[in-house]
């Protein structure tokens, strides 16, 4: 069950238009997990991580009434990751660090396929996690325990031994939960990516 989340285009009109507060708090709840994970992946410290989602939040706030979304051209997802790896990279550069995302620091070119490929891999576990919490008050609790145990890779058996439940409860259990965490997923990615 989706949140009512404004769709990616209707939300990035009202921050391209007026920085509506409430449309800044809503694209603020939507991606800024999503900017963290990347950062994390990036292996920047984490004692600086928060620091650098801020810089990340206002290069975008400040970029985006310039930001011309267009579907055919690319993600909204892979716009701010580019400027999130644009932040990384600033701070590796700044504090002399060194990252193996990147090529050379030196001549600060990036491996645009190694960031995609993170940025892919953490927008696919951020979604993922936003379709279970978004499904999960909709659920009831033994559906919860019993797919929660299944994500931690304990054996189904043991899952039904556990719960006092019937094996085959337990398999229909966790396709249930699959059909709409996949079906929560393809609606959020229509709506957020």
């Amino acid at each position: 069950m989706p949140q009512n989340y404004n769709t990616r285009e209707t939300l990035l009109h009202k921050l391209k238009n007026s920085h509506d507060d409430q449309a800044w708090q809503e694209f603020n709840s939507i991606y800024q997990g999503f900017i963290w994970s990347i950062l994390i992946k990036m292996s920047v410290p984490q004692a600086d991580q928060s620091d650098l989602v801020q810089d990340v939040l206002i290069k975008a706030w400040k970029a985006l009434p310039e930001f011309d979304y267009d579907r055919g051209r690319g993600k909204f997802r892979s716009w701010l990751s580019l400027v999130t790896s644009n932040v990384a990279r600033s701070y590796f550069r700044i504090h002399n660090r060194h990252s193996q995302v990147f090529v050379n620091e030196e001549s600060d070119q990036k491996v645009p396929a190694e960031i995609e490929a993170i940025s892919l891999a953490e927008w696919k576990k951020f979604i993922a996690e936003k379709a279970w919490e978004n499904i999960k008050p909709h659920l009831n609790d033994t559906l919860c325990q019993c797919f929660e145990l299944i994500s931690k890779g304990v054996d189904m058996h043991q899952i039904a031994e556990q719960m006092a439940i019937p094996y085959n409860t337990v398999c229909v259990y966790k396709k249930r939960v699959i059909n709409r965490i996949a079906k929560e997923i393809a609606e959020l990615e229509e709506q957020l990516g």
